[in-house]
């Protein structure tokens, strides 16, 4: 075959595929680091970071309804690692009616995340013993 010649249908086929292998090599890869950074912020440590994010921004709400009623006295507020990030409340109030209270005054403030509750009342309810 002289070099004007064109080559036979077993030539084309027989041709090194070294540089495919490297172009399809490179593409995988690379849609290989794209997904994962796109998958990476829904992973759960990620939306729990963010979610401990958002909590510690709505601890100054909460502290004010808890420093606003002399009832909620005994009420401490922080941001809650479980439920993959929340805002928490620990602590005691005296009667049933000053729990629902603070339930509800935390309800009207619509925080974007869970809220864990830890508060015990002190007061026996009529009718126990």
């Amino acid at each position: 075959m002289g070099p004007d010649a064109e080559p036979t249908s077993s030539a084309v086929w027989n041709r090194p595929v070294i540089g495919g292998v490297w172009v399809v090599l490179a593409v995988a890869v690379g849609g290989a680091f794209w997904l994962w950074g796109t998958w990476t912020p829904y992973t759960a440590d990620k939306q729990q970071q963010y979610n401990l994010q958002r909590a510690e921004e709505c601890l100054p709400g909460v502290r004010v309804i808890l420093d606003t009623h002399s009832r909620f006295k005994d009420v401490q507020v922080g941001v809650y690692t479980g439920q993959n990030g929340a805002v928490g409340l620990c602590g005691f109030v005296e009667t049933p009616d000053d729990l629902f209270q603070l339930m509800r005054a935390v309800a009207a403030e619509r925080l974007p995340v869970a809220t864990h509750w830890q508060v015990k009342v002190l007061a026996d309810e009529p009718g126990q013993k």
